[in-house]
C-alpha cells in the first residue's frame, strides 16, 4: 500500500480482489502513485476478480483518467470480471465526461451490488 492511498482485501470465499481508494480528490500526480503501487504491489494473490472500489472519491482530473484507464491493463490480469464502484453523483460527473470508460467495465454503488453481480454472472 503506497502513503494510505489505498488498501487491498482479499475477498478469499470469492477470490475478488478489492482494491478501496482511500482519497477523495484524484489529480494526475496521485492517480500516478496508485498506479506505480500498484503495479508494484508484492505477493498478490491468485485472484479472478477485481473490484476498483472509488466510493471515496468525489473528483478526478482528466489526466488521472487516462491514467485509470492504463491501469486497466494490469488489472486486466483477472480472469473473471473487473467492476468499479462509486457513488451515483460521482457516476454521473464522470459519465457525463468520460463515456469511454463504461466501455470497459461495469459500474456499482456498493461493494455488495458488485460482489453480487459477479457472483450472479458465474452461475
Amino acid at each position: 500500500m503506497s502513503d494510505n492511498l489505498y488498501t487491498l482485501n482479499y475477498l478469499q470465499d470469492e477470490h475478488i480482489l478489492h482494491l478501496q481508494l482511500s482519497i477523495a480528490v484524484i489529480d494526475k500526480d496521485t492517480a500516478n502513485a496508485i498506479y506505480d503501487s500498484y503495479a508494484k504491489e508484492p505477493n498478490l494473490p491468485d485472484f479472478t476478480d477485481f473490484i476498483l472500489d472509488a466510493t471515496s472519491v468525489t473528483e478526478i482530473s482528466d489526466p488521472a483518467i487516462g491514467i485509470l484507464m492504463k491501469s486497466m491493463g494490469i488489472m486486466k490480469k483477472a480472469k473473471g470480471y473487473l467492476v468499479i464502484v462509486m457513488t451515483e453523483a460521482f457516476l454521473q460527473k464522470i459519465m457525463m465526461a468520460h463515456p469511454e470508460m463504461f466501455n470497459v467495465m461495469a459500474v456499482f454503488h456498493t461493494l455488495e451490488e458488485a460482489r453480487a453481480y459477479i457472483k450472479k454472472s458465474k452461475q
